[in-house]
């Protein structure tokens, strides 16, 4: 048992995700990072998927019984708190993270209670690499909707991680992106990774909150590989892309 002494930020319980559910309106959630989730999952001896605790902020936690291991990247946006036998959760449409987009779970608060679910041991194993190096980039289906140059630009700039990021998106701070005026948006489905750039230019890079459909272009999508190493750049910290 873990008893919540203190949250400062956002802190959820995340695992790797929802797959199959775009269909209902349910985006895949899961780990921003997924790779420093299976770190910290496998420094506690957990199964790769073992819901643990995502913390955006502080996390003060007290530990009545079993064993933490927390896990992050130096320096980064986002930590995870892994717990010996992985924390419980209910199964909700085969997922066990917290999706505030779909009401599925909540925030941790101050004196919250929570439960291991006594996963059993498996045999600790190397951490997954992140990536290194500029995110990788490949061409987006609205190149119709942007200034000729738009990508040449998108990957000759440096950009930087903006405060109002989330996980729905991480908006980009830097040259900004021309459109094309007379192209309108329109509705189709979205996927994590897209970047979107709404009329002011400046890029969206949807995250594993991301709505199903959106409206705004999208110039490029990360490649899946990379998508860890984006998320986890702390806010202010800069990021370039290559084609």
């Amino acid at each position: 048992m873990l008893t919540v002494e203190r949250v400062r930020g956002l802190v959820t319980v995340q695992d790797l995700g929802r797959r199959g559910h775009m269909h209902e309106a349910v985006p895949p959630g899961g780990a921003l990072v997924p790779e420093l989730l299976v770190a910290a999952n496998r420094a506690a001896r957990n199964p790769d998927d073992a819901p643990a605790l995502e913390v955006f902020g502080e996390l003060v936690v007290r530990a009545e019984t079993g064993e933490t291991r927390a896990l992050t990247s130096e320096p980064a946006r986002v930590a995870y708190l892994a717990v010996r036998g992985g924390v419980a959760a209910p199964l909700v449409l085969d997922g066990r993270g917290t999706l505030l987009a779909a009401h599925l779970g909540r925030a941790l608060r101050a004196g919250d209670r929570v439960e291991l679910a006594g996963l059993p041991e498996v045999v600790s194993r190397p951490p997954p690499p992140l990536a290194r190096g500029p995110i990788r980039v490949v061409p987006g289906p609205d190149r119709e909707a942007f200034a000729p140059d738009a990508l040449d630009v998108l990957c000759a700039e440096s950009y930087a991680i903006a405060p109002a990021s989330d996980r729905v998106g991480t908006r980009l701070t830097g040259a900004a992106i021309r459109r094309q005026s007379i192209y309108r948006e329109r509705s189709r489905p979205m996927v994590r990774g897209a970047i979107e750039v709404p009329g002011d230019g400046a890029p969206i890079v949807l995250g594993p909150d991301h709505p199903t459909t959106g409206g705004y272009p999208v110039l490029a999508v990360i490649a899946e590989r990379d998508l860890g190493s984006l998320f986890a750049i702390r806010i202010g910290g800069m990021v370039r892309f290559v084609r």
